[in-house]
């Protein structure tokens, strides 16, 4: 399988159709198949309101072998209000099938290869959503399931629901990662960073899901100085750790962002990563793709 997964959070909005179809054509020629989107991708955009990512994702679909790619998207996390996060439309029986038809509206298919909860409902029990998620594989509507940004806790929760059931167990497992690690008091919304005790547990688990970070070049920040570190990144520590990576990769004559792609993979840990253009794909895939 292709050791990398292309986000496309910002495809149709932020990333215009040309340039969005560039880097998907390239992604496809190097070998990838995965393409990660979702629902409510890009709703943060000043002219989005989610969605545009997969209607994007739809109409490129039609350029190629729809059973050559393997879909991901997510559910749950659409902002009711369309500005904050403060409330989301949840997973909830009736807003899971809701998303799921609008979902493959946009992306012109029948089928989702993997689909995600995308942001734990803690108003709707673990089990009626976990019902309608595996229902909807039963009827072949979707191939695999996904969770992400569930904290450990209710993570294994959901472990003891689907066993305790025998309902479908996840395939993968997606959290934020990068090499860095944030500062303690950093905030990210409803995203949950993953931790070295979180990447334990869901390594012990009996069904063995994949395990995926997302956001792991921090919108190029390994290419800049470790002066210019975001807040939520900024200490001593990281930018010590920076300067050893962007040192290392000097001499390996790459890119400070494919080494760090090159050291989550070898870790265990599949990245999720997206660009704008095809020479930048090129650059970040070096050491995985050679």
């Amino acid at each position: 399988m292709f050791p990398v997964i292309l986000g496309t959070a910002k495809f149709g909005t932020f990333t215009d159709r040309e340039q969005s179809y560039s880097v998907l054509d390239r992604f496809v020629e190097l070998g990838g198949e995965r393409l990660d989107t979702a629902n409510n991708y890009a709703c943060w955009h000043p002219d989005g309101e989610g969605g545009e990512s997969e209607k994007l994702i739809g109409e490129w679909l039609k350029t190629r072998r729809r059973d050559d790619l393997h879909i991901m998207t997510k559910i749950g996390a659409q902002s009711v209000d369309g500005f904050t996060y403060n409330e989301l439309d949840g997973l909830s029986r009736d807003n899971i099938r809701r998303s799921v038809d609008d979902c493959l509206t946009r992306l012109q298919t029948d089928y989702i290869d993997t689909l995600y909860a995308h942001v734990d409902d803690l108003n709707t029990p673990l089990l009626e959503t976990w019902k309608e998620m595996s229902a909807l594989v039963a009827e072949g509507t979707v191939r695999q399931l996904g969770i992400s940004n569930y904290t450990e806790a209710r993570m294994l929760l959901l472990v003891n629901v689907i066993q305790e059931h025998g309902l479908v167990p996840f395939n993968q497992a997606q959290y934020r990662y990068s090499l860095i690690t944030p500062n303690s008091d950093a905030q990210f919304g409803p995203q949950i960073v993953m931790n070295e005790h979180l990447f334990g547990a869901l390594n012990g688990l009996p069904f063995k899901p994949e395990i995926i970070g997302y956001s792991p070049l921090m919108d190029g920040y390994f290419e800049q100085s470790p002066d210019e570190l975001p807040e939520a990144y900024d200490n001593l520590i990281n930018c010590i750790l920076l300067e050893e990576l962007q040192t290392a990769a000097k001499e390996k004559g790459v890119s400070t962002s494919a080494l760090v792609l090159k050291h989550m993979s070898d870790y265990g840990i599949t990245p999720v990563t997206a660009t704008s253009s095809p020479d930048l794909l090129n650059t970040n895939l070096k050491l995985l793709i050679s």
